[in-house]
């Protein structure tokens, strides 16, 4: 046998085998229910039993809700007065799975406690409100707001479908519970100057905790009428001249009010701190946080005038006491008695003159000892008044000036005569 005759041969047993091979396909397709496809064609997937031809779940066309579920907002904790951070969501469904048909506008209750611890929602402002289920059955409460008390309860949502309950707490974690002052390094300074730093304060929740963001009120108030017979009364003025200023509390839970400037008049007066808003309910379990206040003083500023009492000018025979004792009132720029001067009253060292009297108690026995000097040392006291020791005059006669003195202020004197006897 020639080589090509073999050849020819055996191409011919090979198309033989792939015809075979290609009818045996076509009918093992046709065994299995379906069409066998050639090289290159393409066919549709094969439809699953129990599935539409869309390929939905094998569920009814027809499918009302018959319960009502919980979707979101529950348990959670909310602060007083604000809003809770979750929403309130529930759903219409039924207990086979599958979506539910027929469920639009379907009327869901949300109810909280009409006292203690609850809240209001956005829509109604009341403790209640009744809402509509979308067309999947989905149901999402407004905004839902804590009240002011504290505590846990249980909020219902109700529908034809049965209920749920959500489980709330209202905390007044956060809220300022209480507020103290930081003292300051001076509570005083000169009439119409700064006060050396600003008021602060630091605001704490119910365990104790820095409150962030809280606002605080700074008040100055007015002192009362002075003693000394001025009308004016003492205060302080903010920057930009208000009497009243707001601040929030960093995180440290500490507010300082911007600084503040004494008006002209010395005196006392109190600043108050208060918290702006929302604060725990005084029924609660916690008290709700109380203003808290700073003691303040204006005080007189140096010594500008010695004004002379009513013995500025008298007179008295020689060696004896004169019958009006020496007074001067210091007053500052701003016409404010400068209490605590240390005035000094002095008499002539030559000629006509005379001497105080003052009376000192020794240690030794507790003996009281009298002395007599032409000058004196007397502090004023809180209405700016120094009086002099009683003054008697020197055996020679003449007229003669004694002074008044204090730093920073014109000399006030008094004319005197000593006559003959």
């Amino acid at each position: 046998m020639t080589g090509t005759a073999w050849f020819g041969r055996g191409v011919r047993r090979v198309g033989l085998g792939l015809i075979l091979a290609a009818s045996l396909g076509a009918a093992v397709g046709m065994l299995v229910g379906g069409p066998a496809f050639a090289s290159g064609e393409t066919g549709g997937s094969p439809t699953e039993p129990g599935t539409s031809p869309t390929g939905t779940s094998n569920c009814p066309s027809s499918n009302p809700p018959n319960e009502l579920t919980l979707v979101a907002g529950t348990p959670q904790t909310g602060i007083l007065q604000s809003a809770f951070g979750a929403g309130l969501q529930v759903a219409l469904s039924n207990s086979d799975g599958c979506p539910v048909t027929n469920a639009a506008g379907v009327p869901v209750t949300f109810s909280a406690p009409p006292t203690g611890a609850g809240g209001v929602f956005s829509t109604s402002g009341s403790n209640t409100v009744t809402v509509g289920s979308d067309a999947s059955g989905n149901v999402a409460a407004p905004t839902f707001t804590a009240n002011d008390t504290q505590g846990s309860y249980t909020l219902t949502a109700i529908s034809q479908y049965g209920s749920v309950s959500f489980s709330l707490t209202n905390t007044a974690v956060g809220i300022p519970a209480k507020i103290t002052t930081i003292p300051l390094k001076s509570r005083s300074a000169s009439v119409t100057s700064r006060y050396p730093q600003p008021l602060q304060v630091r605001a704490l929740d119910a365990n104790g905790n820095p409150v962030a963001g809280a606002t605080i009120t700074f008040t100055l108030g007015t002192g009362s009428a002075s003693a000394c017979g001025t009308s004016a009364s003492a205060s302080a003025s903010f920057i930009g001249g208000s009497a009243q200023a707001t601040a929030s509390t960093g995180a440290n839970g500490v507010a300082s009010s911007p600084l503040l400037t004494a008006n002209s008049t010395a005196g006392l007066f109190t600043a108050t701190a208060a918290v702006s808003g929302k604060e725990p309910s005084a029924g609660a379990g916690s008290s709700a946080a109380t203003a808290v206040s700073f003691a303040l003083s204006n005080l007189a500023g140096k010594p500008l005038k010695l004004t002379a009492g009513v013995g500025a000018t008298q007179s008295t025979p020689t060696g004896s006491s004169f019958p009006i004792r020496f007074a001067v009132t210091v007053t500052d720029a701003e016409k404010n008695p400068v209490p605590n001067a240390q005035i000094a009253f002095s008499a002539p060292v030559d000629g006509a003159s005379g001497r105080f009297t003052t009376h000192t108690r020794g240690s030794h026995h507790n003996r009281s000892h009298t002395s007599h000097s032409r000058t004196v040392q007397v502090k004023t006291n809180a209405c700016g008044i120094a009086v002099a020791p009683l003054f008697t005059a020197s055996d020679e006669q003449g007229g003669y000036i004694v002074k008044a003195s204090v730093k920073h202020a014109k000399t006030a004197a008094f004319a005197l005569v000593n006559e003959a006897p």
